[in-house]
């Protein structure tokens, strides 16, 4: 207040009478001046006051709806591209296209399906590519490939398949922390190999935190003798012990991760993170594990029409040992920075944390499952036969059952819709099964539509239809032949050096983005240029799209990251910290990998004649 009378006339200065009594509401002025109590109050509601209020909260409803500015306003900068003739009129407008999707994806300022549709009625608005040749990008057989799949998933979720797999496997490594790591990384990634990482980390999150609290309940009660440990029944061949429920007593609260001993919260703080990493490393085994995976296969179908390099069992024959090693990477990494290196080694780091409590809350949720059902039982059947049917349908190295049909006409989606379809048939249960009623009927089918119709997650289906119809944009516009020779001056790098680089791009970008929406953005563009510098298209399209899934440092990067960070055991730092160097490990496993079995495998050290049909004269 000091400042303001120093702008204050002698014959103003008089007229001010100042208060300083305990009403005077901190020392505010009080003057028979009325002007310049207008000026000077900003709480009367003067006209500077209020102005200056009114911009603010302009400014403050502008900030709160950011989303709608991005919308609004990203459409109209980008404007002028409709209007350009350079490099040519089509290439303007597909970039204009490719650059508001990227915008929207990036920020999200749609919903990424809805952004995934924006070509179905901007491409022809345009006068680009028509709708109906759009619309055939949204039903591919890839597509049809993913949807097999998840439906797949969804009879697997529905009889809780999955939930026994888990639980058995985590009670046969015990709970001594670093098997117990170990044990949830080996579970959480096979099951993301088939089902989508998001269902699979909300399914195996409330499992590790329930296993990790109630061990930590029993050390802490261990001397008072609270639960009986000796076991009382038998079921399933595991012995139950009859111990209190997970959740804590009546009358006492329940136990926060912060109330846990250091030692314990870190704990918690390692599996939580083996669950998100294991579940984004684990989509990259399979072929219908992720949507990257599925957008490597329509850009080499469009691209190069006469390869059939990708196929189902020739992705996992590749994959698979990468995935390997990229979860034992995360189990050392979560080892040492929370449990401490010693522990890699030592079983007396363990002490502290061996009991029975997490045992117990493993076998009690084993027994809630009750005996393996029927429906479990035809489930795994039919899995082993469709896994064995994707695997040997063409598998490269001997010619696959496949053969005995026309060339192309039996693909992957084709085997496994024809598995789903019997799904849709097949009873649960046969009389004089174990587990049937009583009487001759059979069970219901093992899946039904409305189940699939209320599960299968159709936004991710949409979202990779935008992503082909991206490509095919980028195909027939001739904006990626344009992208890629520009960007052939790159050829004097090394190959193993530009894979290095796309890698660490891909890996940076798609930690701001989702995997399929950077995968849709930057594929087409390295397809060409891979032809371009004359190098094997696969050589740079298989790590990046791998790469596409390696988003382990913020919590907004994917979804499993998400909802672990929102569960309460982490810190963004904790994710920081360790994703890093996740980020760099598992980046350097996949350049291992390609230049050595990826090499040997694919025929990564020649040009492929199939890659020359696709070079224009875009260059000039």
């Amino acid at each position: 207040m000091a400042s303001t009378n120093n702008h204050l006339s002698p014959s103003m200065d008089k007229d001010i009478k100042v208060d300083f009594s305990p009403e005077s509401s901190q020392h505010d002025f009080i003057t028979s001046t009325e002007p310049l109590a207008k000026l000077s109050d900003p709480r009367e509601g003067s006209p500077i006051s209020s102005g200056g209020s009114y911009w603010r909260s302009i400014v403050k409803e502008l900030l709160k709806n950011w989303k709608l500015l991005v919308i609004v306003l990203t459409p109209i900068l980008l404007s002028p591209l409709l209007v350009a003739q350079q490099p040519n009129e089509q290439i303007a407008k597909c970039l204009y296209i490719l650059i508001l999707m990227a915008t929207y994806w990036c920020t999200e300022a749609l919903p990424l399906p809805a952004t995934a549709l924006i070509p179905m009625f901007l491409s022809p608005a345009i006068g680009l590519l028509g709708a109906k040749v759009i619309a055939i990008n949204y039903i591919t057989d890839l597509n049809f490939l993913f949807v097999a799949g998840l439906i797949f998933a969804v009879a697997i979720e529905k009889w809780n398949l999955h939930i026994r797999i888990a639980l058995r496997v985590l009670m046969l490594v015990g709970t001594r922390p670093k098997m117990l790591l170990l044990g949830f990384i080996s579970v959480t990634g096979f099951l993301s190999m088939w089902l989508s990482n998001t269902a699979t980390t909300a399914m195996m999150i409330p499992i590790a935190h329930a296993v990790v609290i109630e061990m930590w309940k029993q050390k802490k009660h261990e001397n008072e003798n609270e639960y009986p440990l000796e076991p009382q029944n038998e079921e399933n061949g595991v012995a139950v012990s009859e111990a209190p429920p997970t959740s804590s007593k009546e009358g006492e609260e329940e136990l926060k991760p912060s109330e846990m001993s250091p030692k314990f919260q870190n704990l918690g703080k390692a599996v939580s993170l083996s669950i998100c990493y294991a579940a984004n490393i684990g989509g990259t085994g399979t072929l219908t594990g992720t949507g990257p995976n599925l957008l490597i296969g329509d850009t080499m179908s469009k691209y190069f029409p006469e390869s059939d390099d990708i196929t189902f069992g020739s992705w996992i024959l590749f994959s698979l040992p990468l995935m390997i090693i990229c979860l034992f990477i995360c189990w050392v990494i979560l080892v040492v920075m929370f449990l401490g290196p010693r522990t890699l080694f030592c079983r007396e780091n363990d002490a502290e944390f061996e009991n029975e409590g997490g045992k117990l809350v493993l076998k009690r949720e084993y027994q809630k499952l009750g005996k393996t059902s029927c429906p479990e039982i035809i489930l795994i059947t039919f899995f082993v036969i469709l896994v064995l049917l994707w695997l040997f349908r063409d598998p490269k190295f001997m010619p696959g059952w496949s053969s005995a049909f026309e060339p192309k006409f039996v693909t992957d989606a084709a085997t496994g819709l024809f598995i789903c379809t019997l799904l849709f048939v097949f009873p649960s249960s046969f009389p004089g099964i174990s587990g049937h009623k009583s009487g001759l009927q059979l069970g219901p089918p093992i899946l039904d539509w409305p189940t699939v119709q209320k599960k299968l997650p159709w936004g991710v289906i949409i979202l990779l239809g935008g992503g082909f119809a991206l490509a095919d944009m980028c195909k027939k516009s001739g904006l990626s032949d344009w992208l890629g020779c520009k960007l052939g001056v790159l050829d004097s790098i090394p190959p193993s050096a530009l894979v290095f680089i796309c890698g660490v791009v891909m890996t940076f970008f798609t930690e701001f983005t989702s995997n399929t929406s950077s995968a849709s953005i930057f594929l087409p563009i390295l397809a060409q240029l891979a032809a371009t510098i004359g190098v094997h298209p696969l050589y740079i399209l298989v790590p990046v799209t791998i790469c596409a899934s390696f988003a382990f440092a913020f919590p907004v990067a994917t979804p499993p990251n998400a909802i672990v960070f929102a569960f309460g055991h982490l810190k963004v730092l904790d994710m920081v910290k360790s994703g890093m160097l996740m980020n760099f490990l598992c980046l350097g496993a996949c350049m291992l990998a390609i230049n050595t079995w990826g090499t040997a495998y694919f025929k990564l050290n020649t040009f492929p004649d199939w890659a020359n049909i696709t070079t224009t004269s875009q260059c000039t």
